[in-house]
């Protein structure tokens, strides 16, 4: 009994002993699962966030991407290349704030791993207004990217990038006469607003998004905006055909006399590359017509043809097409390219990149043609003095020959993108598009565009006016009149000349090239007027024909806008515009020419050229009345445009030569007599061939 009661009463003992370690250790191995379950737990979530966060990314689903991306790195932190991978995203949406602070956790993890996280880093930096810090990451992705291979021209654009960082911190350009007003939201939405074009002062068309319009989503269209009581509001969806409800259309614009509408569409291709291109559609009866897709080489296959503009060439009178593509040969990125409307055969000749002046090797869009002035509007973000982001230039001319690219002062240009600019016709209002801060936003501060007005409280041009009169060249008038028995009455010495053309030509600041930008005519009193820009140099020419034309130098330097700047009298040998009757013959019913007609072209043609040394001159073939009107239309075009192939021939340039065939339409004399029988002689007569001068080349070589 003693035994098994010391036995009892050690095992109690024992038991008060052991019995809180065993609860101890009960309790480690219990905290020990649970630990290992939340990790689990946690892991889990993390795989499962990434997953999600990568397939977002895949299908192109950004922001849902984003958001799973953020939450993933808040449990794991230390994933660089997913850091790196969101903080391009938050580039991509142009939220800079948060691509800053992504960019900055890669670099804290490796600064080495990723270079061109200096390149994008100093780009957001820009935009940011952060300019040291944008300097200092340049110059580091500067160093770390020396030997690398370079076929997107980071090298050069981090360069330049580098010294707009070093302007944009110096700039103090700033237009006080400048208001900016944003448009709230009767005209601008919570997404995406663009490309507004001026129809007139009180309505525009815009581009802007649809969220009703497809069951795949929002859909970018055209819409109408109207000015009511000083302030931009929409008025709905362009009506017709123009829209597709499932097709994103947009930078609408319209020629000047309102009867076309060019605007782009995108597309997939087979490669399943979102692809832009170019569209017109013809107003017809009030109605505008099914668009129609402009063929090559407007259109390529795979490359975007989109945001056109539309101006004139002054040297040819010609319509003219601006377009963005990014298309082989041009400089870089997306460019300008331009095409000029050939009258003659009915198509868009082959496209052109335009110069470097405009072009650069980073990307260009969004081109406005302002025609009175002969100015070139677009954005860019690959130019010297660039305060960040894209920023709006100008440039002066037409077709192929600019001015150097200017940007516009602040406040219309900022360290946000800056784009779609246009200008109202008094050159004193128009609109633009901008991220800046103020903008409406889905997300963030920067993401998306709104459309913003412009107003300028300053004067932006000077008046001038000249006059022109005669310096008779009687021995001119007498050579004319022996040669070709024209019977030229002598102009009286002194007078005022109506109907000459006048042409005026901005100077290069920096070359001595010169760019055409107006053209006018003298009044019936021989007046003529221009109104220049402040603070240029101009040259005024007044034409002749090429034969002693006078040329007058003008600036507009220290000039108010109440000031007139008077050219003065020019005096010009004027040469009058004729029409010489030549009778050159054809075999019956054919239109080449006979070895006579040659000769006579040779002896009477010919030296026109010479005499008139820029001047158009029109071929106009006429027959007789045998025949129907349409096949002596036909055959009249077929005999002047064999005559002007022979010119060519010649060396004379096609652009001086217009082929017209009037067929039996402009008689001369009674193809009958007057009691109805044949008249031989009548006949003879309207079987002619007219050299009429009809105008003259601009002295410009902008082609």
């Amino acid at each position: 009994m003693r035994y098994s009661g010391y036995i009892s009463l050690k095992m109690k003992g024992l038991v008060n002993i052991f019995l809180p370690v065993l609860s101890f250790l009960l309790l480690l191995i219990s905290s020990a699962n649970s630990y290992g379950s939340a990790s689990n737990q946690d892991e889990r979530i993390a795989r499962d966030l990434k997953t999600k966060a990568i397939r977002f990314d895949r299908m192109g689903d950004i922001y849902n991407a984003i958001d799973h991306y953020e939450r993933y790195l808040a449990v794991r932190p230390k994933d660089i290349k997913l850091s790196f991978r969101l903080a391009d995203l938050y580039f991509e949406t142009r939220n800079y704030s948060k691509a800053l602070q992504y960019y900055d956790s890669v670099l804290k993890i490796d600064p080495h791993k990723y270079v061109m996280v200096y390149y994008h880093k100093g780009i957001v930096c820009m935009n940011l207004e952060k300019y040291d810090k944008a300097k200092e990451a340049f110059t580091r992705f500067k160093s770390f990217y020396r030997n690398k291979k370079d076929p997107h021209f980071y090298r050069r654009l981090n360069a330049i990038y580098l010294a707009n960082a070093e302007w944009a911190k110096e700039n103090k350009n700033f237009d006080g006469n400048i208001i900016i007003e944003h448009q709230g939201d009767k005209l601008n939405n919570a997404d995406i607003d663009f490309a507004p074009f001026p129809i007139d002062e009180n309505h525009i068309l815009y581009g802007s998004v649809n969220n009703e319009s497809s069951e795949a989503g929002p859909v970018r269209q055209v819409y109408k905006g109207e000015k009511v009581d000083g302030s931009w509001k929409s008025t709905g969806l362009m009506e017709g055909p123009v829209n597709d409800p499932e097709t994103n259309t947009g930078n609408a614009v319209l020629t000047a006399d309102g009867k076309s509408l060019f605007f782009s569409r995108t597309r997939k291709n087979w490669q399943n590359r979102i692809v832009s291109e170019l569209y017109v559609s013809h107003l017809e009866d009030g109605q505008w017509q099914l668009p129609e897709k402009l063929p090559a080489p407007v259109n390529i296959e795979n490359y975007s043809s989109t945001q056109p503009a539309i101006g004139r060439s002054l040297k040819a009178g010609n319509f003219i097409l601006y377009f963005v593509s990014d298309r082989p040969g041009g400089k870089g990125g997306k460019d300008l390219w331009v095409t000029e409307w050939d009258n003659k055969k009915g198509v868009f000749k082959k496209p052109v990149d335009l110069i470097n002046k405009v072009n650069s090797i980073g990307d260009e869009c969004c081109p406005f043609y302002d025609i009175s002035t002969q100015t070139l509007y677009y954005s860019s973000n690959g130019r010297k003095n660039d305060l960040g982001g894209y920023d709006i230039y100008k440039t002066t001319g037409s077709t192929r020959m600019y001015t150097d690219a200017i940007p516009l002062p602040k406040p219309v240009n900022s360290s946000f993108d800056d784009y779609f600019f246009a200008i109202q016709k008094n050159n004193k209002e128009g609109f633009f598009t901008s991220n800046r801060p103020g903008a409406m936003s889905m997300d963030n501060g920067s993401c998306c565009d709104d459309i913003f007005t412009f107003r300028t409280t300053e004067c932006v041009s000077v008046h001038s006016w000249g006059i022109v009169r005669n310096a008779v060249n009687y021995d001119f008038y007498d050579m004319l009149n022996s040669k070709y028995h024209l019977g030229l009455k002598y102009p009286e010495n002194n007078s005022t000349i109506s109907d000459v053309p006048i042409e005026l030509y901005i100077s290069q600041e920096k070359e001595k090239e010169e760019v055409l930008v107006q053209q006018t005519t003298t009044d019936q009193n021989g007046n003529f007027s221009f109104e220049l820009l402040k603070d240029k140099d101009y040259k005024v020419l007044v034409k002749n024909y090429g034969y002693f034309e006078k040329s007058v130098r003008v600036n507009t330097y220290n000039k108010f806008c109440s000031d007139t700047i008077k050219i003065g009298t020019t005096f010009i040998n004027y040469l009058p515009k004729v029409t010489i009757q030549v009778n050159i013959y054809y075999e019956y019913d054919k239109y080449r020419l006979t070895d006579e007609a040659k000769k006579t072209i040779d002896t009477l043609v010919m030296p026109l050229f010479s005499m008139f040394p820029t001047g158009v001159i029109e071929i106009g073939s006429h027959t007789d009345n045998r025949g129907t009107d349409q096949y002596n239309i036909d055959l009249s075009q077929k005999r002047s445009e064999s005559v002007v192939s022979y010119i060519i021939s010649k060396g004379i340039s096609a652009e001086r030569l217009v082929a017209r065939g009037y067929g039996m339409r402009v008689p001369i004399a009674p193809n009958t007599s007057r009691d109805g029988t044949d008249n031989p002689e009548g006949r003879q007569l309207n079987r002619r061939t007219e050299f009429k001068i009809v105008g003259q080349l601009a002295t410009s070589n902008d082609l």
